[in-house]
This record gives C-alpha cells, sequence and structure tokens, in this order.
C-alpha cells in the first residue's frame, strides 16, 4: 500500500470515512438496547487496550503539572463529543449526523479567535457565516422539527472543535500518541461511573457489535491521522465529503433511510465553506514556511 503522497492520503481518507461509517451504522444497530453510556465506555476501554502496546513502545511519559488542567479541559470536550455523538446516531438518520459535523473547522476558527487570541480575516468570517447556512438548511428550523438529537449532532461538532483547540495547547509539548493516550485514561472513568448505574449486560448476539465499535472506532482514527500525515489537508479535506456518501449507503443497506435533497444541499455548503478555511489556513502556513526559508 503506498505510504506518502496525495494518492496514499486520499485512500486513507476515504477508508476513515467509510469506516467511521461503519461505526456509526453499529452504534444505531445498538440503539434501544444497550445504553449510550454503556457503549462509551467500551469504546473507550478497546481504545486504551489497542493504544497501549503502541505507545509503550514509543515511552510515552506522565504529563507535566503545567498540562494537567488543559488534559482535563480536552478529557470533558471529548467524552462530551463522543456521548452526544452516539446519542445522536441512536437517535436520527446516520447521514444528517455526519452532515452537521461538517461544522467543526467552522466551531474551531471561532475558538482558536477566543480562547488561543488568534486573528481571523474577512474569509474565513465570511466562510463561517456561509458554514451557518447551510447548517441551517440542514436543520431547517420552522420548518421541520428541532429534536434533541439534531441539537446533539450540532453540539458535538461544538465539542469536537473544542477538543481541537485543546490538542493545539498540548501539542506544544506533547505528542499526539501521549495526547491521545491520557486523554483516554482521563474518560475511561467518566464513563465508567454511569455505567455502573444503567449497566445493560449484552447478549451473546451484541458482543460483536459492541466490542466492534470499539475496534472499528479505534482503526477509523488512525486512518485519518495517517491520511492527513501523508498529504497536504488541501488535498485530503475534500474527501472527506465520502462520508455522506457512505453513510448515505449504510443508512440505506441497514435501515431504509436515505437523507432528503435539502439534507444533501446543506451538508455540501458546510463542507465547502470549512474546505475554504482549511484550504486557506495550509496557503498560509506554506507561505510562512516558505518567508522563513527565504530570510
Amino acid at each position: 500500500m503506498l505510504k506518502t503522497g496525495p494518492a496514499a492520503g486520499i485512500l486513507w481518507m476515504c477508508m476513515a470515512t467509510l469506516i467511521s461509517s461503519i461505526s456509526g451504522g453499529m452504534v444505531r444497530e445498538l440503539a434501544g438496547q444497550i445504553p449510550t453510556m454503556e457503549l462509551v465506555f467500551f469504546r473507550n476501554l478497546i481504545a486504551l487496550i489497542v493504544l497501549i502496546p503502541i505507545v509503550r513502545r514509543q515511552g510515552v511519559g506522565l504529563p507535566s503539572k503545567s498540562q494537567l488542567p488543559v488534559y482535563a479541559l480536552r478529557v470533558l470536550f471529548a467524552y462530551s463529543a463522543m456521548v452526544l455523538l452516539f446519542y445522536a446516531l441512536a437517535r436520527m438518520p446516520i447521514a444528517d449526523v455526519y452532515a452537521l459535523q461538517y461544522t467543526i473547522p467552522l466551531f474551531t476558527i471561532l475558538l482558536a479567535v477566543i480562547v488561543l487570541k488568534q486573528h481571523a480575516d474577512i474569509h474565513s468570517w465570511a466562510a463561517c457565516l456561509v458554514g451557518f447556512l447551510g447548517t441551517l438548511i440542514v436543520m431547517r428550523p420552522g420548518i421541520i422539527e428541532i429534536t434533541l438529537a439534531s441539537l446533539a449532532a450540532l453540539t458535538t461538532a461544538f465539542m469536537h472543535a473544542g477538543s481541537n483547540t485543546t490538542i493545539k495547547i498540548l501539542a506544544r509539548h506533547d505528542n499526539p500518541e501521549a495526547i491521545t493516550l491520557w486523554t483516554n485514561f482521563g474518560m475511561l472513568p467518566l464513563a465508567l461511573i454511569p455505567t455502573l448505574f444503567l449497566w445493560v449486560t449484552p447478549t451473546a448476539e451484541q458482543w460483536p457489535l459492541v466490542i466492534g465499535i470499539g475496534v472499528v472506532s479505534s482503526i477509523g482514527g488512525y486512518c485519518f491521522t495517517r491520511s492527513v500525515s501523508a498529504a497536504d489537508a488541501r488535498i485530503v479535506q475534500p474527501f472527506q465529503f465520502s462520508r455522506m456518501i457512505f453513510a448515505a449507503a449504510i443508512g440505506w443497506i441497514m435501515f431504509s433511510e436515505l437523507p432528503d435533497l435539502w439534507t444533501w444541499i446543506g451538508a455540501a455548503v458546510i463542507f465547502a465553506a470549512s474546505y475554504y478555511i482549511v484550504y486557506r489556513e495550509g496557503r498560509a502556513r506554506r507561505a510562512e514556511t516558505a518567508e522563513k526559508k527565504s530570510a
């Protein structure tokens, strides 16, 4: 398999979106059978089982005391995002959930301005406005009922953006493997406590799906990391839209549900605005690197 370059990045991204869609279908399949908190617990537990052998070979150390408050904040963001995502996947069409997830870059730039004090130009703010309009197209307030599930899906995007913002802070001192490991460790007790009160023992038929969610999610995260490592973001990011196609296919095959035309239009608008932000950020970064080399 290709290791680096545009073709490799695109392939890894398409694999990541396919796998995340499959994971969403598995969560939806267990809806109403296994509590959301329990699924989150098993997802984190299995992720740790997968991660520990990897990070042991790299000698990941304990986080510094100065980093602990930021880790706590990231755990809160990441845990909330996962709970809300699983809640939304269990209660609304999979493609609709992932359509709203394209707002993550829009929320990320808002938090970067507010928290990291980064500058955003008129182009970025215009893209955020366009993305907001795309969100309205998907949700169509006043035309269709705004449900707790759709609000949860949108809030998930905000929580993911918060998690991305804390990663930028933590990455100043720690590598991605350490950040991922300690975040999952922090999330495990948060998921365990409610699980003890809501526990439902999976049946023999349910165990493969419960375990599969954790394994598949971990593989999907790995594929995404390989994608952004193999090629420039402006090349691989457009292929994130393949998640809509895969999610629609999974929804149709497993649950006989298809997103309507407005969901596709809204998702395309949100994605275009998000990609514009990613593209401009990449171009600015390349210009800054070229300027440093010529200095």
